[in-house]
């Protein structure tokens, strides 16, 4: 072979491994930077991780993520169902309307107007019923004085109530009551206002009793002006004593 054809062969060889070198090396290159990711790229995954490590649980917001909607307004309806009243208490018809139109002006939704009657029921009841029971202890406590007394009441109890009823019998001698109408008007005072459990009025009716029941008084015979005064001076002996 010619020093001419060596140096061509040479040559050509020397341009093949040239060609294929880089070649080699480029795969090379892919190969390492498919099995590990350059300086640059391993900073961006490990930064993504630590996006999704802060971001916990929560999802990216993005532009179609669904935004939380807002509860709606609550406000009283155009008419209230029937309410349930606690603990006995009720509303008349009046009362009732006149609490729908509160109610709706305060702008209370069903739930709410019913929380309302739920807490105020039983207080406005209580409020209500204060007056009576005061009034009803006070009856029962009276009648027990009476029942109690010395004078009128004990083992005289009984005969004191039959003296004190003959003020309700109508007679000429009667100067207390002269008709139907009055005996049931003071027997209406009477017991409207608990009077006639009071141990002071009940003692008064039952000295008018004993006297009315004297047979000068039962006779039937006109009353005169005299037995009419004596009558009422034996009643109030203290208005004679003022008088004279």
């Amino acid at each position: 072979m010619s020093d001419e054809q060596t140096a061509v062969h040479d040559s050509e060889t020397v341009v093949t491994k040239e060609a294929t070198q880089p070649l080699a090396t480029e795969e090379q290159t892919q190969a390492q930077s498919r099995e590990s990711p350059t300086q640059s790229e391993a900073e961006k995954v490990e930064a993504g991780k630590q996006t999704s490590l802060l971001a916990g649980d929560k999802p990216e917001e993005s532009g179609e993520q669904k935004s939380e909607e807002a509860p709606p307004e609550k406000h009283a309806p155009e008419e209230y169902a029937d309410f349930t009243f606690p603990d006995a208490f009720k509303l008349e018809s009046q009362d009732l309307t006149e609490f729908k139109s509160f109610a709706r002006e305060q702008d209370l939704t069903q739930e709410q107007a019913q929380k309302v009657l739920d807490f105020a029921g039983p207080k406005i009841r209580q409020m209500i019923e204060q007056p009576y029971k005061a009034w009803n202890d006070l009856q029962t406590k009276w009648q027990e004085e009476v029942r109690t007394d010395p004078e009128i009441g004990g083992t005289k109890y009984e005969q004191s109530v039959r003296e004190a009823g003959n003020v309700f019998v109508l007679g000429e001698s009667n100067p207390f009551v002269k008709s139907e109408s009055e005996a049931k008007a003071l027997r209406e005072a009477l017991n409207t206002t608990g009077a006639g459990n009071n141990p002071a009025i009940v003692k008064l009716f039952v000295k008018m009793g004993r006297l009315l029941a004297e047979p000068e008084h039962l006779s039937g015979k006109p009353a005169l002006q005299g037995r009419q005064d004596s009558l009422l001076n034996s009643m109030y002996p203290t208005m004679t004593e003022a008088g004279s």
